[in-house]
């Protein structure tokens, strides 16, 4: 059955339309633009939304370049259909999103929005390496299957209709961790601001105390040593399609045992055995990225400055600042090329172990070196892959499937080459981490890439760096 949902003031013409839709070759196949028109002014008439069981309509004009009685040129309505689509793609609501030109006359064309959702309920349990890394559970950890996290999770990707996402997670093994949380991107008329809010408890009795050879050091015993509690809300403010203003405020509260502080007395600075601090940030973002889970085309940039303390409480007092652009390119015959260049600067010369930032920590890493962390408060890196697209398509799963979201798969595979480097200053107060501190990083590789459907990406890369160590590594996130 096709459910169709027509704006408010639509009554006329609705029969010729779906008429015209039925008798279109290859059902939502979109038209040439340019073999229908060749110069002059397009008028957009009505807007007609297909496939929407659950995903209010509102949410679903936001993302469109244009609205029912604009008039735009020829190229610049092309460009909007694809677009569009794009940002219909990226609210991550759809499998499939199809922005179809129906022309009424040579001047006036309707719009079919033909939309497959997804999925938006996941029970899913948890079972995932509490470490940085799968290289450092595998090397460095040497396989140690108590170091994994296993639980339940609950995701409500589209709640009320409104792309709002719950979630809920209980998590037990390595580190035991209760979590909600709740966003819902437009929460006034004009679906310009956006609120998100989450809280968690965690414990673990495995703590990582020290570094050292630029390599995590643990603590373990069979009590709990260490406690953590924070709540934060985000408040998002949403001007345009492709920029984003986003203000973070939250409070933390930690706990550790005397283990954590007899083996590093900085662990919260001065052998503090609690720390509670509130933080505030604030980040600016432009994207106009084609696919956000793995794009291929667009721009990213994106900057944050943070302050952890606000001079309440006296326990931490740490200001920082980090930027980052990302640029993807389209060079035709299915190959592609990509650039992401970052930086981070923290203005604190006391920075707890805790909170200590560089590579090798979430979410700032050099390939090929991987089993390592390279502590500053100052690095730079920037990372490039070329890439050929040699494999894609949409496989059709078992028509006796119940559940219509999973009858087709989506895949693409990608042959890369990569080279990345970053620099990190000087390491904080440490003499047995300065090896690869204030010397260039430097690493290449060879990889493949597989993408498919709910965002899952997988790669897999062969890298070898400056120092001519090579190695394996898989990773489960795109790396730029």
């Amino acid at each position: 059955m096709i459910y169709i949902t027509v704006k408010k003031g639509l009554k006329g013409g609705v029969i010729s339309s779906l008429l015209l839709i039925l008798s279109l070759n290859a059902f939502g196949q979109t038209i040439p633009v340019a073999d229908n028109l060749n110069s002059g002014l397009v008028k957009v008439g009505k807007i007609y939304i297909t496939g929407n069981k659950k995903t209010k309509a509102e949410i679903i004009l936001r993302e469109l370049d244009f609205v029912e009685g604009d008039q735009l040129e020829l190229q610049k309505f092309s460009q909007a259909i694809v677009l569009s689509q794009q940002k219909l793609i990226n609210t991550r609501l759809f499998i499939t999103a199809e922005v179809v030109p129906l022309f009424m006359s040579d001047t006036q064309v309707d719009i079919l929005i033909r939309l497959q959702e997804r999925w938006y309920i996941f029970p899913l349990p948890i079972f995932k390496l509490a470490d940085r890394n799968f290289t450092e559970w595998w090397v460095n950890q040497k396989r140690d299957f108590s170091r994994v996290n296993y639980g339940i999770q609950l995701y409500h990707f589209n709640l009320t209709g409104r792309n709002d996402k719950l979630i809920f997670r209980s998590q037990f093994g390595f580190t035991k961790q209760y979590e909600l949380q709740y966003q819902r991107p437009y929460i006034n008329k004009a679906q310009t601001l956006g609120l998100t809010l989450r809280t968690s408890f965690a414990n673990n009795k495995t703590v990582a105390t020290n570094t050292d050879g630029h390599r995590l050091q643990f603590e373990q015993s069979d009590d709990i040593n260490r406690r953590i509690f924070s709540s934060s809300g985000t408040l998002t403010y949403r001007p345009s399609f492709y920029s984003r203003h986003s203000v973070d405020a939250g409070f933390s509260r930690a706990s550790v045992s005397q283990l954590v502080t007899n083996a590093n007395p900085d662990y919260f600075q001065n052998g503090e055995q609690l720390q509670k601090y509130f933080r505030l940030s604030y980040v600016y973002s432009w994207d106009n990225r084609d696919y956000f889970a793995y794009p291929l085309s667009g721009n990213l940039f994106r900057g944050e400055v943070s302050n952890y303390g606000l001079g309440i409480f006296n326990d931490l007092n740490m200001f920082s600042v980090r930027g980052s652009t990302s640029n993807f390119f389209d060079l035709g015959g299915k190959l592609y090329l990509a650039n992401s260049l970052e930086g981070y600067y923290n203005f604190s010369d006391e920075i707890p172990y805790m909170l200590r930032s560089g590579f090798g920590y979430r979410p700032d890493f050099i390939r090929g070196y991987e089993r390592y962390v390279v502590e500053s408060n100052a690095f730079v890196s920037n990372r490039s892959e070329f890439k050929y697209k040699f494999l894609s398509g949409i496989q059709e799963l078992s028509r006796r499937s119940l559940i219509d979201q999973f009858r087709t798969m989506p895949y693409a595979f990608y042959f890369k080459a990569f080279v990345d480097m970053g620099y990190a200053g000087d390491p904080i107060r440490s003499t047995t981490n300065n090896f690869y501190n204030k010397e260039l990083m430097l690493s290449a590789g060879l990889g493949l890439d597989i993408v498919t459907y709910y965002d899952f990406v997988v790669r897999f890369e062969f890298s070898v760096n400056r120092e001519k160590q090579t190695g394996f590594f898989v990773n489960f996130r795109s790396a730029l």
